[in-house]
């Protein structure tokens, strides 16, 4: 740069113009990633909410044990399972369910992008459901292939239905509680979070949600990952965050997209601890994910699954609780295949 005073007023005026046009295409752009512009075909959900609401018992699936799935018994579904999910901006339900239950399928334009790519969806409305004791009408469920396009762990011995996601959670005040084995639904209008010991402030994600960002302390840094109970691993900028590389290889990697396998260069670091309502977490091993686009990172199970959690998306807080010391979920809710009893 030559340092003449006009030109470089002129080059500053073209960079703020410039980033104003290409900021708000960035946002639509992320809108369109997570899906709430999409969503026009899945109406929002109005459940009616009980008075004494029952717990749903979580469970753990051979080969899937650090991801929770939920018992559901309804007199029109029958006893199912379903994959608990804060990530997934839709309720979903496998193709064969929706088959086995002869619902009519709608054909939709929207789509679901995952880490590896988009899937087309179509849609089915389940009958009226009850759901820990609240009834939840008219449920537009997306429907796909959760088999080939998820890394959903369903089996002929442990078939599931779909996937709890964050547009069916967050109507309710959720529960998640690992020692108990229990997923609880509660009406944000009686149950509520307010600020207190143990809770902090939830963002929307691309600030209309569905789905939640929690704020994770990590030295002088804070990080807002996407809160993913549908995660293994957590997720974050690693290199940004300057957290020590432990290795890197190659391998294969399960996630949501038109196919759900791809051979990935994994980058493992070590996250000596972070900061979460108070609570010190850590050590855990963290995949580096470079900010890029709309999703900054993950706080998967490894971090969270040792917590007992209850998210108030209404109200946009979080409460965590440590469990005690060798507490888990009990081997009573693991489901075991005939081998294994």
């Amino acid at each position: 740069m030559d340092g003449n005073p006009s030109r470089v007023r002129l080059l500053v005026s073209a960079a703020v113009a410039i980033a104003r046009l290409v900021a708000p295409a960035a946002f639509l752009v992320c809108l369109l990633c997570s899906g709430p512009l999409q969503a026009r075909p899945f109406p929002r959900v109005h459940p009616e909410y009980a008075q004494e609401p029952t717990a749903l018992p979580l469970v753990r699936l051979p080969g899937d044990p650090h991801r929770f799935y939920v018992r559901v018994v309804d007199a029109a579904l029958g006893e199912r399972l379903f994959f608990l999910d804060t990530a997934f901006s839709r309720t979903t339900c496998d193709d064969d369910f929706v088959e086995e239950l002869g619902l009519e399928l709608e054909r939709t334009s929207a789509r679901s992008h995952g880490e590896l790519g988009s899937v087309k969806l179509d849609k089915a409305v389940l009958p009226d459901l009850r759901l820990g004791g609240h009834l939840v009408p008219g449920l537009a469920c997306a429907v796909r292939d959760l088999d080939s396009t998820s890394s959903v762990a369903s089996s002929l011995e442990h078939p599931v239905a779909g996937v709890l996601g964050a547009n069916l959670l967050s109507r309710f005040v959720v529960v998640i509680d690992p020692v108990a084995g229990s997923l609880t639904l509660l009406d944000p209008e009686v149950h509520g979070l307010e600020d207190g010991p143990g809770v902090v402030r939830l963002r929307l994600d691309n600030r209309i949600g569905p789905r939640v960002r929690l704020p994770l302390d990590i030295g002088a840094e804070r990080s807002w990952p996407i809160l993913d109970t549908g995660a293994t691993r957590t997720h974050l900028d690693a290199r940004r965050l300057d957290l020590p590389l432990a290795y890197e290889r190659e391998g294969v990697t399960r996630a949501s997209g038109d196919d759900n396998e791809a051979r990935v260069t994994f980058r493992v670091h070590e996250l000596e601890s972070a900061l979460l309502g108070g609570l010190e977490l850590g050590p855990v091993r963290v995949i580096d994910r470079p900010k890029a686009g709309c999703v900054p990172g993950l706080a998967g199970q490894d971090l969270l699954g040792g917590l007992v959690l209850t998210i108030d998306t209404r109200h946009r807080r979080l409460h965590v609780a440590q469990q005690a010391a060798g507490q888990s979920m009990g081997f009573r809710n693991r489901l075991t295949t005939p081998a294994e009893e």
